[in-house]
């Protein structure tokens, strides 16, 4: 029996094209859609800190949106993908934003996570790992 393309849902449609695509081309389409996803959620985040709020997930959650988009497909491993990419660019957002005063380092920085003031960073470093990996997993 054939497929009749024509009576698909959308969805159907969606799930139909993304299965066209091979594995590795879903995974190239992600990983660019991560990096755009977190260019975006850089300068929204930087944005918001413009206007006095402090939105440290939404840079990893847009990591994560970014991959799904373009993979179209749902991968497990991505959303692991995207959890270590959202969390690092997390840290370089917070680095860059708010270096400590004594060096302004990325390495300082990095080892010196753990005397950082603000308890709630670190709940916003979880919260953007999990969104990042939810988001990043696909449908």
């Amino acid at each position: 029996m054939a497929l009749d393309e024509k009576q698909l849902s959308d969805q159907g449609k969606a799930i139909l094209d993304a299965s066209r695509d091979s594995l590795v081309v879903s995974w190239v389409k992600g990983i660019a859609g991560a990096a755009m996803g977190g260019a975006a959620g850089w300068f929204v985040f930087s944005w918001l800190l413009g206007q006095g709020l402090y939105g440290l997930a939404i840079p990893a959650a847009f990591v994560g949106v970014g991959f799904s988009l373009l993979s179209k497909r749902s991968i497990l491993a991505g959303g692991f993908f995207c959890m270590i990419a959202g969390f690092i660019l997390m840290i370089v957002c917070e680095w860059y934003f708010f270096a400590f005063n004594k060096d302004p380092s990325f390495s300082y920085f990095v080892t010196h996570l753990h005397q950082m003031d603000k308890s709630m960073t670190y709940v916003f470093f979880v919260l953007g790992s999990l969104f990042a990996f939810w988001f990043g997993k696909g449908r």
